[in-house]
């Protein structure tokens, strides 16, 4: 089945409020789904939306999910979820960063920053170019200082003649850093129409991921360490 025709079913719960989203020749739904949630719990939603959907399981032919950086729980479950779905289905696995699938909501403009909040006074961040509608990575995915996401952009604001999109939760968290003349937006989690056409993008493009080679894009170590002789700990950020 074709890419753009195939039901697609994907999710990110890189920020506190992620999606969940199944999207096809008939209609777009889906369910925000706190970033810590249980597999168990996606997997209860994604039966709502097929249900809702009126489809078979065995109709979705693609699964997508952002692959973070962002929630260290958020993106860890939603790895293991989209490789359990990908393998029980065999459907093809795509898995764009979660600062790509934020960028999207920067739609209309020439490029876009995206900073979300890291928590230890840091920040995710990463410019894309929006030409032709679809991020491209200028610069990023890093972590480090809300001020040095903010002189990354002013450097890179300079280069571009068009309107940047500024957006994400670290927006709103640090408002005080971020240089004037670019506007910042009030959209803080990935939407479902940035997530399944970023996802079929990818799918375009050859861009898939074999299911259990799938790793979360970790660019820190997560907050909580591990005690000796137990598993690695669970953080707030990945």
């Amino acid at each position: 089945m074709r890419g753009d025709n195939a039901w697609l079913m994907a999710l990110d719960l890189s920020t506190p409020q992620g999606v969940l989203v199944l999207e096809g020749p008939g209609g777009s739904y889906h369910r925000a789904i706190e970033g810590g949630s249980r597999v168990s719990l996606l997997f209860v939603a994604a039966d709502e939306v097929v249900d809702e959907a009126g489809i078979k399981p065995g109709d979705i032919a693609l699964i997508g999910v952002g692959r973070g950086p962002g929630s260290f729980t958020g993106v860890r479950v939603a790895a293991t979820a989209a490789k359990i779905l990908a393998d029980v289905l065999q459907a093809p696995l795509v898995a764009p960063d979660s600062l790509e699938v934020m960028a999207m909501a920067g739609g209309g403009r020439e490029a876009a920053m995206v900073a979300l909040d890291a928590r230890r006074g840091e920040v995710y961040y990463a410019f894309y170019s929006l030409e032709g509608g679809y991020p491209s990575a200028l610069e990023g995915p890093s972590v480090g200082p809300p001020q040095e996401a903010a002189e990354a952009l002013a450097r890179l604001h300079a280069g571009v003649s068009g309107e940047v999109a500024l957006l994400g939760t670290g927006v709103g968290e640090y408002p005080e850093v971020w240089p004037g003349g670019v506007k910042g937006m009030t959209q803080e989690h990935p939407t479902p129409g940035g997530l399944s056409r970023l996802c079929r993008r990818y799918l375009e493009m050859g861009w898939t991921t074999e299911a259990m080679r799938l790793l979360p894009l970790y660019i820190r170590r997560p907050d909580a360490q591990p005690s000796f002789g137990t598993e690695k700990g669970e953080g707030s950020c990945g």
